[in-house]
């Protein structure tokens, strides 16, 4: 046999091998050097999330060297870094519609600028174009409080609607701001589940209604909102949120005729409630009011006459604070009794 058709199969098998060993159309998933990391902050019902690669410094040179100054950077490693939002923003006073964005950084030695770009499916900033961008920032860089070995987002200062996000590499930090319309986006929402199932329950209209009076907001409608709920089963609660909206319009006379119906077809535990947070107010004399209510339609409610004596006592009145104490002894549960006992003279 002639020796070279002799070694063809060996030949081929080589060949077959070697096209198994690199065959691309099956790849292995395998663990990145530089991490996937995803952080994820929730402003009202507005969630801000950023996925990134986090690579590490590793004793190397970062910034003017890793990363060179004036060169648009993908803020990380492999993919886009990407930050998405579900409403509207905004990002150092400018507007950020909807939507999810490449996240990439044109880095100086003194101040940072943050892209934003409507091109988030990209690998790296190699494909970047600044006819994509839908924002840019510019803010200061400063040093960071300690070293960061691994590239960091995260979120910082948080509030009721605005947080900043920080990066951290290295020795530099930045951050930028991003801020939202917090009350409009809660108010749709709000309206949006009112014509959902909660359509027909007392508490969501209670709810919608004891939101605006909380941050001070949306005043008339949210008048509608507990008149409805009052309509539906009128309660303590929905009272209580009435006279907080009243007494925010400066209608004073309505705000006292509400409470007093809330007190009217409040039950015991409801108004020893109001009559505790009347007490952080320092409004004792009416708390006190409002204890024997609560004890008029329960005598054998301990808590009411336990909170009625200590009203008493932060006014000075020690002997009736010690006849409050004596009488939630007698029905106090077993558990409760030492925590009385330890305020009642021997």
């Amino acid at each position: 046999m002639n020796k070279q058709i002799w070694l063809l199969p060996i030949l081929f098998l080589a060949i077959k091998v070697d096209a198994q060993h690199f065959n691309i159309h099956n790849p292995l998933s395998l663990p990145n050097k530089s991490q996937q990391s995803i952080v994820k902050q929730r402003i009202g019902y507005t969630d801000i999330s950023i996925t990134y690669h986090s690579p590490g410094a590793n004793g190397r040179e970062v910034w003017g060297g890793l990363v060179p100054y004036g060169k648009v950077w993908r803020i990380g490693a492999n993919t886009n870094t990407t930050f998405t939002v579900t409403d509207a923003v905004e990002i150092g006073g400018q507007d950020l519609p909807a939507g999810t964005y490449g996240l990439h950084l044109l880095p100086e030695e003194d101040q940072w600028t943050f892209i934003f770009s409507k091109n988030h499916t990209s690998w790296g900033s190699y494909f970047y174009q600044e006819g994509e961008d839908a924002l840019r920032v510019t803010v200061m860089a400063e040093e960071a409080p300690e070293e960061r070995n691994w590239m960091n987002l995260d979120f910082h200062e948080r509030e009721r609607g605005e947080t900043s996000v920080v990066l951290t590499w290295a020795d530099k930090r930045a951050r930028f701001n991003v801020s939202l319309d917090i009350d409009s986006i809660a108010l749709l929402n709000i309206r949006n589940q009112l014509r959902s199932d909660a359509y027909w329950e007392w508490f969501s209209w209670c709810q919608a209604a004891d939101y605006c009076a909380q941050y001070e907001i949306n005043t008339e409608e949210a008048l509608e909102w507990i008149n409805r709920s009052i309509e539906m089963q009128e309660n303590f609660s929905n009272w209580d949120v009435k006279e907080k909206l009243l007494r925010q319009q400066g209608d004073i006379e309505g705000a006292q005729q509400a409470i007093a119906r809330a007190i009217e077809v409040g039950s015991d535990v409801h108004l020893e409630r109001y009559g505790r947070r009347l007490m952080q107010q320092q409004k004792y004399e009416r708390a006190i009011f409002v204890f024997d209510q609560a004890i008029q339609k329960n005598e054998q409610y301990w808590r009411a006459h336990f909170n009625k004596g200590r009203a008493l006592q932060a006014m000075g009145s020690e002997d009736q604070a010690q006849t409050a104490f004596k009488a939630a002894l007698i029905s106090a549960p077993e558990k409760n009794k030492k925590q009385i006992t330890d305020l009642i003279r021997s």
